[in-house]
């Protein structure tokens, strides 16, 4: 029998479940899942969710993800991680124009309900194996609004007043078979007769033993693809803008045994600063698809010189040229260099530092493989002048 079971969502007549009691229902028993994830905050762990998700895939059998909207994505810290295989990412990015990629008629059906959008979606593979996935319903500017990966369809969430037309389309799409029990909610009197019956005490004992094997795994999963998340992380350095990248730049910094915070993430200041003994340094991070211009290197000698000592204070310019490019892709070149001449020649001149996001993600990943990088040498480095490379190999 085709059926769908529709997670976080109560719908009339139809089997529905909230997240907190969806285990419990166990999911597996169904031929899809409609997970409604707008409101991230009644989830379980996402690797619970993933190792549902992934024998849904592996046999084929389809999932519908209604992921969060602006008002949730506004206050998300990094990636979603319950969709198997990938590390998904949600941007704020409100629009009108919606344009259909795929002839699938969820999308075709979908897209008659959304009417606009608030959000874009990206994605990284977490593994070795990159599946294949199909842009549904696109922005303007081909920024992708819902998704296919494998069976998993992941969907924008709908206005308010379609929702129903929402959970409607995904419902005829998937095409349950008709039910052949009552909706009416059963009798509690029902279940205690059926618990007398021969072989139920000790099917039930056995299911809870299999359940608890299942929470240790799990939470065994769960620790595992944090540290995974944590370790894959740090290539985010080598793409990101604006405040994620000085959040990762600090973490970088932190990472080397540099105590960087920041102080004013509204731009105020410099975006982060390091308290040493002899050195009170002044970071500004900054990320371009371009060449740096000269203009951050001003506006670092500017915070420089509102620190309380100008005298005892070094400024560091950590940018992120061309961050859309593959590293090996990127200047130095004939034609385009990381950071602009004149910016190069003003840092040597106002005793600024200069520094590659690529130079400070090599020196990332050989503290992650376990080489010694001392404090000492980071710190000589940065309070070299000009464009500066530690010398670490």
């Amino acid at each position: 029998m085709r059926r769908l079971l529709v997670v976080g969502k109560e719908l009339p007549n139809f089997p529905s479940t909230t997240w907190a009691e969806w285990a419990s229902v166990n999911p597996l028993d169904y031929q899809g899942l409609v997970l409604d994830c707008r409101d991230l905050g009644q989830l379980p762990p996402h690797a619970t969710i993933g190792s549902y998700l992934q024998t849904y895939i592996n046999i084929g059998h389809p999932v519908y993800v209604i992921l969060p909207g602006a008002k949730v994505v506004e206050g998300l810290k990094g990636a979603l991680t319950f969709v198997p295989g990938i590390h998904l990412y949600l941007h704020l990015g409100a629009g009108q124009t919606l344009e259909l990629k795929s002839p699938d008629p969820l999308f075709e059906s979908y897209i008659k309900i959304l009417e606009r959008h608030e959000i874009y979606l990206k994605f990284n593979y977490a593994t070795n194996q990159q599946p294949g996935w199909i842009p549904g319903i696109v922005d303007n500017v081909a920024r992708p609004i819902c998704i296919k990966i494998l069976s998993v369809y992941l969907l924008h969430p709908p206005p308010p007043r379609n929702e129903l037309k929402a959970f409607k389309s995904i419902i005829e799409h998937f095409k349950p078979d008709v039910l052949t029990t009552s909706s009416v909610p059963k009798p509690g009197w029902v279940e205690e007769e059926a618990a007398k019956l021969p072989g139920v005490a000790e099917a039930e004992s056995v299911r809870k033993s299999m359940q608890a094997e299942i929470e240790l795994k799990n939470e065994k999963l769960q620790a595992q693809e944090d540290q995974i998340r944590s370790l894959t992380g740090w290539a985010d350095l080598l793409w990101l803008d604006g405040i994620p990248l000085q959040t990762k730049v600090g973490e970088a910094l932190n990472l080397l045994g540099i105590p960087a915070k920041a102080d004013d993430p509204t731009g105020h200041t410099g975006d982060l600063t390091a308290d040493e003994p002899e050195t009170y340094f002044v970071f500004e991070v900054t990320g371009s698809t371009g060449s740096i211009g000269i203009e951050k290197g001003r506006q670092l000698l500017q915070w420089v010189s509102e620190a309380p000592d100008p005298n005892a204070t070094k400024g560091v310019l950590i940018a992120n040229p061309f961050r859309n490019h593959e590293p090996s892709r990127r200047p130095p070149t004939s034609d385009h260099r990381l950071f602009v001449t004149e910016l190069e020649k003003f840092a040597e001149r106002f005793h600024l530092a200069l520094l590659d996001v690529c130079e400070l993600y090599r020196v990332v990943s050989l503290k992650l493989a376990g080489h010694d990088i001392d404090k000492p040498t980071v710190l000589n480095t940065l309070t070299k002048d000009g464009l500066v490379r530690f010398p670490i190999s």
